[in-house]
């Protein structure tokens, strides 16, 4: 736990993106649409965030931390496109 660091991974063949922000069980998850979900900690922190069908582009409005999560994406040098 100690080297965690929250980043972005990306899943060509599934076409997903993972944010990763905090390094602990995740406990549920809750669907934003068909193409968002967001896992929770047990103490109902954000573990991270998954996106689907992300060569269309990603959705950050009502993300939660979306500056950060923006900052990830971006850190993957992929060029998806960001919608808010």
């Amino acid at each position: 736990m100690g080297d965690f660091r929250p980043h972005a991974t990306y899943d060509p063949d599934a076409d997903a993106l993972y944010v990763y922000l905090i390094d602990i069980e995740v406990k549920r998850s809750t669907s934003l649409d068909d193409l968002r979900i967001i896992d929770y900690s047990v103490d109902g922190r954000v573990v991270g965030v998954e996106f689907l069908g992300v060569s269309g582009g990603v959705d950050l409005s009502d993300i939660p931390y979306r500056h950060t999560v923006e900052r990830l994406i971006g850190e993957l040098g992929l060029g998806i496109k960001i919608f808010a």
